[in-house]
This record gives C-alpha cells, structure tokens and sequence, in this order.
C-alpha cells in the first residue's frame, strides 16, 4: 500500500523552524548588493532597512524557490552536489562581502559629493547589521506565521481533496481570509488612528504664523474662511510670501498685494463646497482682476512650496492671486498609499469651480489662468484640467515640480520623447508645449516657438520619486544608460530586485538633499520655469540672480522654525 502524504509532510519538507541554507545564501546576496551606490546617499538606519529587507527578499525567493521545486516533485539534486554546491556559495558569499562592503563608505561619499556634501562621518557597520539583522528577523517571523496559517488552512481542505489539490486551495483560502482581515479591519484603523494624529497636529499653529493683517489673504480681515479651518498648512502658505512693499523694494516699480487663498479641510465638508469657499473669498479680494491666477495643488499635508510662488509674485510685481485648497492631513507618501485617487479628486473639483467662473467672465477681462504642483500636488494638477480645459478657452500654462513617477503626462512624455533626447531631460515636439528643465537648465531658448498652451516640469536626475519604475525589479530602467544626469552616479549599478529597493527607500531620502538635487528644488529653477511661462515684462537675468540669492537667504533663516 502507497502512504497518502499530506500537504504539511515532513519527509519532503524540512521542519518550518529549521533556516534554508538556500535561502540564506540569496538573502546574503542581496545583502551585500545594497551597499552599491544609488540615488541619495544613505545613512546607517536606512542602509540597514534596506539591507533587511533585501535579505529577506532574497531568502524568501531562495527557500519558496526550493519549496515549488518539490511540491512540483522534480528530481532531487543528490546530496553530494548539495553539499559542495553549499560550499560554493557559502565562498562566493564571503568574497562578495570582502569586495562590496569595505567600499561602501567611498561610493556613499562619491554620490555625497555630486550634491556638494560633505563627506558622511565613518559608518557603523556594526549598526548597520543589527538594523539590518532586526528588521530581517521580524519579517521572517511574519513569514513563518504566514507559512503555519497556510499549511492549517491546506490540512483542513486535505480532508476532501488530494495532497496537491489542498496544498494550492488553502493557499488561496487562506489568502482571501487573510486580504478580507487587513483591509477591511487593519488598513482602515490604521488609516483612521494616523489621519487623526495628524489632525491634532493640523490644528496648531506654525511658529511665527498669526492672523494676517491684509484683506488679501485668507483668514484675515474679511475673509470668508477663519483662520482656524485653514489648517497648519494653509496657515504657514498665508503668513509667507511677500508682500506689496517688500515687492516694490526689489523692482523699484510700484506693486499690487499679492492675493494668497487657501481652504483647509475644515473649511466645508467636500472637495466641491471647499472649492465653492475659495472661490467666494478670490471673487471678495479682486483676483479676476489681476493679470495671473494660479490654481496651486498641494502635497499631502496640504503644503504649498513658498518657494514656487513666491518668485512668480515678484516678477510679475504681486499682480497674482493664487488659490490652494487642501484634501488631505496625510504625508504625501501615506496619502498616495493609504488614499489613492484623492490628490486628484480635489484637484479635478477646484479646477472645475474656479475654471467655470473663470471662462463666464468676457475673455479681455479675465486673467491668465496657470496651474502649479509640486510632488503629490503635481500629480493632482496634471489630471485636474478636463479635455476641454486643453482647446478652446484653455488655461495658459503650468510649472509641475518633482512629479511622481505615476503622474500620466509626465510618463507620456518621457516615452514618446525625441530619439536623440535623454529619459531624465525628454524632448518633446520640439518643446512647443511641454519643457523639461533640471538644475540650472534653461526653458526661455526659442520662446517664440512656444504654443497656445505653455508647460515646464522641473524634474533633477537623481529624484527617486520621479524616476522609481516597477520595472526595475527585472529590468534595468532607460535613464540608467548613459549618458546619466549629471548628479547621478556613473558608480550605480542595476541588480534584479536589489536596485529597486535601494530607490525605493531613495524617495524616503529623496527630499534631505541640497537645493538641486534629489526632491529638493531650487529657487532658481523655479524663476526660470515661470519665466518661461509667463514672459514677464522688464525682467533679466541679473533681476533672477538676486531674487533667487534673496529668497534663498529667506528659506534658510526659516528652515528650522516651521
């Protein structure tokens, strides 16, 4: 008589407890792998996630490798060959170590010094492992936690089907079971306990932010949004900027008040009535009147970069209104995770309220229409305007700063880009509507060739939350091929699986970086996006040279106190 085995085994399998050597093997590799340069450089704490997370990675595919090779019972290697195979790798992993990781520290100060940083304090490696070895640990606890479910669920189907037949039926049993749990139970009381921590930090006030004085800005003097329901954020957008004589002492030219205004999530109840709010204190303060209106998106928290508006407010001699609406109290990472769509929702429904009344108006009367967003707030921006918004009565231009790799246009743009033009600097159609500009780089050249509607993204070639791919897990990504951009490292390697998890934890990193580097972006670029944009009048290089070392100055005596 034939014995029945069933799916939990132990003849075939080894005892779940007990480490495969495969896997150990792939793990350590990946490991070693991690210490190759990426994007931004990397202190301690990360490189150890990152070195965990790999490891675990590469031990799950080794063992779970070595799992389906014997539940599809193919032949045995016979235990010799394991043996000295094991032998190999256990070599091969020990010259890998020797070679990879006594060069970390030289590649993370050669990506350091691309950015103009100083070179990082020697690494504790021995900090570096503990993270690393933790973080491994705890994912293959949750693992095998995984692992004893399935083969529970696979024993109890195994009672009316075959071993095989089990094996696969309680996977899936238990993965629905397991799916069903996390989202409808823990996502949504993880989303509810971190969207209301960052409420109770949404309503304090940033340090040095008051109720402004001028009657054009949100939350002062007759303003039909209170200064309390514009949220941290929107308090910070008001208070800075400058304002109508700061203006006119840098252009020597009489100036206008800038209008700033900003709804925050207390303000009404849906993306809709915040829109209609906003709309409401733009028509009280005269914005239809002046000659630029910005419809900006901001990221996540709400935050609307000063440094993007600001510039366009001095040269175009506070002759601006902007208007932000926020939608969400999230960090923009956790608002792209844990509330997909919502950037965009927003984004779609403020557009439509301000364009609406925007078009009603008679079209000499009304003034130039633009769009801004930085990061999430791109994202957002981009989908906001409808197709008709494109032809017609369309708006005028926009400036997309870091825009995250799922941003649709952006990714149109870098695919069906000019042959001879690189992934991280695209050119497309000549540049007549869309322009790509980096550090430094120039969008004014040719301005006659402009079209009805003008574009410029602001993108650095090392910005991991621009250039992430899902690709990458098995396929080596276009703007790795040189010629690279000129902050990314020529030292940077692409591995399967490896080089997607370092740029991965990259857009964690991505914003701690020098102005012009990674997801941090410069005043500079900034002035030459809405330069080229807008064409203001009277306006020169040496006038963008010194409002950039102004604004500069400005954002470093504040950087510490918001």
């Amino acid at each position: 008589m034939i014995e029945r085995k069933g799916p939990g085994d132990k003849s075939r399998l080894p005892p779940w407890w007990l480490p495969s050597f495969t896997g150990l093997f792939l793990g350590f590799t990946f490991f070693v792998l991690t210490f190759t340069p990426s994007l931004v450089p990397r202190p301690p704490i990360f490189q150890g996630l990152v070195g965990g997370l790999a490891f675990f990675i590469g031990y799950a595919i080794g063992h779970g490798g070595l799992v389906l090779w014997r539940y599809l019972e193919l032949p045995e290697v016979p235990r010799p060959w394991w043996q000295a195979a094991n032998i190999v790798l256990a070599l091969a992993c020990a010259i890998a170590a020797a070679v990879y990781i006594p060069q970390a520290a030289t590649w993370q100060d050669e990506v350091r010094a691309r950015m103009s940083m100083p070179p990082a304090e020697p690494a504790n490696l021995l900090l570096v492992i503990l993270i690393a070895g933790v973080v491994a640990v705890l994912l293959m606890l949750i693992g095998r936690l995984l692992i004893v479910g399935f083969r529970a669920a696979s024993a109890i189907v195994y009672r009316w089907v075959p071993r095989r037949i089990a094996a696969l039926l309680g996977a899936v049993v238990f993965a629905v079971l397991l799916v069903t749990l996390v989202n409808g139970t823990l996502v949504s009381a993880t989303i509810s306990a971190i969207d209301r921590a960052q409420a109770l930090t949404d309503v304090t006030n940033p340090p040095g932010a008051s109720v402004p004085a001028e009657e054009t800005r949100s939350g002062g003097p007759g303003s039909q949004i209170a200064w309390q329901d514009l949220g941290r954020a929107g308090k910070r957008f008001v208070t800075e900027g400058p304002r109508g004589a700061e203006i006119e002492a840098f252009t020597g030219r009489p100036a206008l008040e800038p209008i700033r205004v900003y709804a925050g999530l207390r303000t009404a109840d849906s993306p809709e009535e915040q829109a209609e709010a906003a709309l409401d204190d733009l028509i009280r303060m005269g914005a239809f009147s002046r000659s630029i209106l910005v419809i900006a998106t901001p990221t996540g928290t709400g935050w609307v970069d000063n440094n993007g508006i600001a510039p366009l407010e001095v040269m175009q001699g506070g002759d601006v209104a902007t208007v932000a609406v926020q939608y969400s109290y999230l960090q923009s990472p956790l608002s792209l995770i844990l509330e997909p769509g919502r950037s965009q929702k927003s984004a779609a429904a403020v557009f439509r309220v301000i364009y609406r009344y925007w078009k009603s108006l008679p079209e000499d009367k009304r003034p130039k229409l633009y769009l801004f967003g930085l990061s999430l707030g791109s994202l957002g921006s981009e989908d906001s305007p409808p197709i008709h918004a494109w032809l017609g009565a369309s708006f005028d231009g926009a400036v997309w700063a870091g825009p995250p790799f799922r941003n649709r246009i952006w990714r149109a743009i870098q695919r069906d880009r000019d042959e001879k033009s690189p992934p991280w600097r695209p050119v497309f159609e000549d540049g007549s509507n869309f322009r790509v500009i980096g550090n430094g780089d120039s969008a004014t050249e040719s301005r006659d060739d402009w079209g009805q509607v003008r574009i410029v993204y602001i993108v650095h070639p090392s910005d991991a939350i621009v250039f992430f791919e899902e690709s990458m897990f098995y396929r080596q990504p276009q703007w790795m091929i040189p010629p690279r951009g000129e902050d990314v490292s020529p030292l940077l390697q692409w591995f399967p699986i490896v080089t997607a998890l370092q740029v991965g934890i990259d857009m964690m990193l991505a914003a701690a970086v020098p102005p012009g580097h990674g997801h941090n972006y410069a005043v500079a670029d900034y002035i030459e996006a809405w330069t080229a944009v807008t064409a203001p009048h009277d306006w020169n290089d040496e006038d963008a040279e010194q409002l950039a070392m102004e604004l500069d100055t400005e954002a470093a005596m504040h950087s510490g106190s918001w």
